[in-house]
């Protein structure tokens, strides 16, 4: 598994998920990416039911089975999150995105035994996440590698931790697959020799991106990010970091992908001062 593996939001009309909504996401960035994350922190997955989570799932594995369908399990409920990974393991899903355990104090040897258990009785590959900010929880790259050691169906790591120096560490001190996890240091992350990416911005400029990203591949550097800074980083400046959820389902009310920019609490929609500045930073992402 490697390339750009976008994390998308799950759109909403009064309150339900809204899978035309869905189908519009699919067909604005399906040639252009290799498969999406769903159900993940960025699709508000703490605000959706186990329910709504399998039957995204469901959804996705139909839509798009020749891409690579991750499946978000973020979760303190072992078993809700058992029965989601089953689920979506039935309906042909291979991996899942899995962070620490949030609000509570994680201890390396907790988190080995929380996700080798998912792991095992789901049948789904991981790939772990490690998100300092949200999970509270800090790794270096040793315990990473000691983690997927304890866990052999950990074969990849999404990193949001803006400490480049593990992604080279991570790369030559093991065999995992490594997956840039944020979009404001998305181009330090892809230099430093990460197999994908795992963020938004090839949801919102879907054909810029993998030009950029398949210049890199090649060798063309300078001609790669000459396109990342023009068409990409005026967006990435002015969307986040921090309300990339709700700033995102705005530009996809904006471009008529999205019925709605409709967020469910506890998130709240952006307000209108930043919708002009997200969509300014788009204006010059998408101009000539």
């Amino acid at each position: 598994m490697k390339g750009n593996i976008p994390v998308i939001p799950t759109p909403f009309v009064d309150g339900k998920i809204d899978y035309p909504g869905f189908e519009n996401l699919i067909n604005h960035t399906v040639q252009h990416v290799d498969g999406y994350v769903i159900g993940g922190s960025t699709g508000e997955s703490p605000a959706l039911s186990a329910e709504e989570r399998i039957e995204i799932a469901q959804f996705f594995a139909k839509r798009v089975p020749d891409k690579h369908i991750v499946i978000g399990l973020g979760h303190t409920n072992l078993e809700e999150a058992v029965r989601i990974g089953k689920a979506a393991a039935d309906c042909g899903i291979r991996s899942a995105l899995v962070p620490s355990p949030y609000y509570f104090p994680n201890a390396l040897e907790m988190v080995k035994q929380y996700v080798k258990s998912l792991a095992e009785r789901t049948g789904l590959q991981i790939v772990f996440y490690d998100n300092p900010v949200t999970t509270n929880t800090r790794y270096t790259a040793e315990q990473l590698i000691e983690l997927a050691n304890a866990v052999p169906a950990i074969k990849a790591i999404k990193m949001t931790d803006h400490n480049i120096g593990k992604i080279r560490a991570l790369k030559a001190g093991s065999s995992l697959a490594v997956f840039g996890g944020d979009d404001i240091i998305c181009y330090r992350s892809i230099d430093a020799g990460v197999d994908g990416n795992m963020i938004i911005a090839p949801i919102i400029v879907p054909e810029a991106f993998k030009q950029s990203w398949d210049l890199y591949q090649e060798g063309k550097r300078e001609e790669s990010y000459a396109i990342f800074a023009r068409k990409i980083l005026p967006f990435i400046h002015m969307f986040g970091p921090g309300d990339e959820i709700p700033t995102t389902k705005a530009l996809y009310y904006h471009l008529g992908l999205f019925k709605s920019a409709e967020t469910r609490l506890p998130l709240l929609p952006s307000d209108e001062q930043r919708v002009r500045e997200m969509l300014l930073g788009y204006q010059y992402s998408v101009s000539e």
